[in-house]
């Protein structure tokens, strides 16, 4: 028969000095891994964010562009003549407006009427969108999104156009100065 000795048969378990390393080296390896995360994760969060805005600031570039170019397509989706839907006055009411008037009679006078048989295009904010109306055919669509302001200010034979977007906690304001054709 074998004797064991009471020495020999104890059971092996942590002891609190090595249960607090391991609690430890947790805590570091999660404070590591809050960093990376932050240093990371969040600059390309921003990224996203400050590209999302510049797209919306490109595609209200480029609707205000066709309309400030000097002739606006008529009906058929022609652009106008020389003569007719040829741009003719640009207003700034309370300076978050922007209304353009076209030509739109079968024989243009040149003046801009404000009211049929002329075109009015006009840009305003709507709940964060920007908005272009169509006066005369009283349609409207959206031309981008998450716009907080619209500011135009008159300067002359110019406009200056400040677009606020905000998204996600970033804010960016873009300025566009167009020519009256």
């Amino acid at each position: 028969m074998l004797h064991q000795s009471p020495l020999t048969n104890h059971r092996r378990g942590f002891t609190l000095l090595e249960v607090t390393v391991v609690s430890f080296l947790l805590a570091f390896l999660t404070l590591l891994l809050s960093a990376t995360w932050s240093g990371l994760v969040r600059p390309t969060a921003d990224l996203v964010h400050r590209t999302r805005l510049a797209q919306e600031a490109n595609l209200a570039a480029a609707s205000l562009v066709r309309d400030l170019a000097g002739s606006l397509p008529n009906p058929e989706g022609r652009i106008g003549t020389k003569t007719q839907f040829r741009f003719v006055g640009r207003m700034q009411p309370s300076n978050n407006q922007l209304w353009l008037c076209f030509d739109g009679s079968a024989t243009p006078n040149g003046i801009a009427d404000w009211g049929s048989p002329d075109t009015v295009i006009i840009y305003e904010v709507q709940d964060n969108r920007l908005v272009r109306w169509d006066q005369s055919s009283s349609t409207s669509y959206t031309v981008a999104n998450y716009v907080q302001q619209l500011d135009v200010q008159d300067m002359g034979d110019r406009v200056q156009l400040k677009i606020t977007f905000q998204y996600r906690g970033i804010t960016q304001t873009y300025t566009l100065i167009a020519r009256d054709p």
